[in-house]
């Protein structure tokens, strides 16, 4: 996630979108550790394995692209 924390409570947001946005952030920042946890697997495991952390690895960054992309707009919206 190229959004931090800080940079959200620097961000002046209109009543409750401070919460949804922490909470969008929160779900990026997992996703990106699953995505980490899967490719440290490929590099591991036998080749099943490496099919299915992959796919996880896949899934975990179009999430974090979603959830980046959602804290965007809200800041664009606050800022």
């Amino acid at each position: 996630m190229k959004t931090k924390f800080k940079e959200l409570l620097a961000t002046p947001f209109k009543a409750g979108r401070f919460t949804l946005a922490s909470e969008i952030l929160s779900i990026g920042e997992k996703a990106e550790r699953i995505a980490e946890q899967a490719k440290l697997k490929q590099d591991k495991d036998g080749e099943f394995a490496k099919f299915f952390a992959s796919n996880i690895e896949e899934w975990m960054s179009e999430i974090v692209q979603m959830a980046q992309s959602s804290i965007d707009k809200q800041l664009e919206k606050d800022a």
